[in-house]
């Protein structure tokens, strides 16, 4: 089994890492469930859940949550003929200033994986980075900002196109 660890520090107390890091989760696995709407909702142990990206299938299950300490994944990714089988254990510690986020990836491939088994390892890696980079956007989101109803951009923000009709020919400007 192939083993890797990553850590991020985060200026949040325990308690607010620990829901932020679940509603996070809960965007991407599990929150087709209506059973588990919402922001205070944990996942039971055992929940399953069934994702799909592109080519790649996510078969999950909740294993372990202990509020706020530790949540305990076990995931499973299809992408045939390839087959990774992936824990994921994020623990959260408290620390003077914040919080310490530790996120365990234990992972086993099957035969076709283990071919390609550097595209997996730097796959990993990189999805790891990304979940933590999440847990901090979310962090320093905060409940503050304020999203459009529909499309889920930040209300205010520059990337908004603006659209004024006024062109001689009536085609729009984008600005």
């Amino acid at each position: 089994m192939l083993r890797q660890r990553h850590k991020a520090t985060l200026a949040a107390p325990i308690t607010e890492v620990f829901s932020a890091l679940i509603q996070m989760l809960a965007r991407s696995r599990w929150a087709s469930d209506r059973r588990l709407a919402g922001p205070a909702r944990l996942p039971p142990v055992g929940h399953t859940y069934v994702q799909r990206h592109g080519a790649v299938t996510r078969r999950g299950r909740v294993v372990e949550c202990l509020r706020p300490v530790t949540l305990t994944l076990y995931e499973s990714l299809f992408d045939p003929p390839c087959r990774v089988r992936l824990r994921l254990r994020w623990r959260l510690e408290p620390l003077d200033t914040g919080s310490l986020v530790l996120l365990d990836a234990r992972y086993e491939l099957n035969g076709p994986a283990y071919l390609n088994r550097r595209h997996w390892r730097t796959e990993i890696h990189a999805h790891c980075g990304k979940l933590l980079k999440a847990l901090a956007a979310r962090l320093t989101d905060g409940p503050h900002r304020s999203y459009g109803a529909d499309s889920g951009q930040k209300i205010g923000s520059n990337s908004i196109t603006v659209t004024n009709t006024n062109a001689v020919n009536g085609s729009p400007i984008f600005k």
